[in-house]
């Protein structure tokens, strides 16, 4: 393949397959309509008029590169493809014109994309910005998106669960939603072990469930124990008539709204689920789930993504911050230990001096286990 396609090409041999992939089978006219007229056509009657018919009548025209349609056969996104050499945001006016067309004859705001095939960006016009993605959302996700937008609730209305019933906790929440409501899609949340980072979760997701703004949840942890007690203590206890699914290898229910799975187990399956399927991504102890390979999973999905972890501020590296959109090296919310103690939500620890095993027989390689191992290259340190 050249160093840059036209626009035609950029088509046939980059959108065309990643469309396919997302389920918008390019020759079936019931989801996927190309060179559509957005002047001649009626959009309101589902009566669309292509090039081919009004390219050379004296008739104002423009042409929508695709026209992706919902179940009921009205439109639901516009796409704008440049060639590769170009920037595809130069797109973005001409693909904003063509959904003023559609809303002038429907009242109803489409979503849009554009793209040069190496770059996807998708703007949920005109709730928020435009974003860089990793590929199309399929029917079901703009179809979720779109419910959400014409039925969501405003965040400051939704009265926080009462088993949240801690200051700093019910404080934690609301840093978070209220970043939501000004555009904010990242967050990063450090709370001393011990102070309840899952219970937080659950009052998190709880008001975003409630208010139309989180169908589709997806908790990740990098042990089992902790997926284990986000699915038992938090999925369940929480929400016990919801559809809820704990991700296993090899098994994979994409009915449910909330999931439970270790990064390494969830690495395997992502692929299987289109950019846009979940709304909200938790990782548990964030700090360790950000790096190498793991860090796939995150930039794959466009979603709202809310980072826990009990590591110290401090101690916290710059990629973590920078991850999170935490800029200035300060979390979303922080509770530290200091102020659990004064609190009086901990206790001080007692140090109890003995020489462990290691300490007295020394370690070898084969000592450690595969996880800490994955866990230590993951962060770029070496074996040896």
């Amino acid at each position: 393949m050249p160093d840059y396609l036209n626009e035609y090409h950029t088509r046939r041999e980059i959108i065309d397959p990643l469309l396919e992939a997302q389920g918008w089978k390019i020759t079936d006219t019931s989801k996927v309509l190309s060179e559509v007229d957005t002047k001649q056509s009626d959009f309101s009657k589902q009566k669309y008029k292509f090039v081919s018919e009004t390219l050379l009548n004296d008739l104002e025209s423009k042409y929508a590169d695709y026209l992706l349609l919902d179940q009921r056969g009205d439109p639901l996104a516009i796409i704008e493809a440049k060639k590769t050499a170009k920037d595809p945001v130069l797109g973005q006016r001409q693909a904003e014109e063509y959904a003023n067309d559609i809303r002038k004859q429907t009242g109803k705001d489409t979503f849009i994309f554009f793209t040069n095939g190496y770059e996807i960006w998708f703007w949920n016009k005109p709730y928020e910005s435009p974003r860089l993605v990793k590929g199309f959302h399929n029917r079901a996700s703009l179809e979720r998106i779109q419910y959400q937008n014409e039925n969501k609730q405003s965040l400051k209305e939704i009265k926080i669960a009462k088993e949240i019933d801690r200051d700093y906790q019910i404080e934690a929440i609301k840093r978070v939603t209220e970043g939501i409501e000004k555009g904010h899609r990242k967050f990063l949340i450090v709370q001393a072990t011990g102070t309840g980072k899952t219970h937080v979760a659950m009052g998190l997701i709880d008001v975003l469930m409630r208010s139309g703004r989180g169908q589709k949840i997806l908790f990740l942890a990098d042990r089992k124990a902790l997926r284990d007690q986000a699915y038992n203590k938090g999925f369940k206890k929480f929400f016990p008539n919801e559809a809820k699914s704990k991700v296993f290898s090899g098994s994979l229910d994409k009915n449910a709204r909330l999931y439970a799975s270790t990064i390494q187990t969830f690495m395997e399956v992502y692929q299987q689920f289109s950019p846009g399927d979940f709304d909200v991504i938790i990782s548990d102890e964030a700090h360790r789930s950000i790096y190498n390979k793991w860090k796939d999973v995150f930039t794959y999905f466009d979603a709202i993504q809310i980072g826990l972890t009990a590591t110290p501020a401090d101690i916290i590296d710059h990629d973590t911050f920078r991850f999170f959109n935490c800029y200035d090296k300060k979390p979303t919310y922080l509770y530290t230990y200091e102020e659990a103690l004064k609190d009086k939500w901990l206790t001080p620890y007692r140090i109890y001096r003995a020489a462990t095993h290691f300490q007295i027989e020394g370690i070898k390689p084969e000592d450690v286990p595969k996880l800490m191992r994955e866990e230590l290259e993951a962060k770029g340190i070496d074996e040896d």
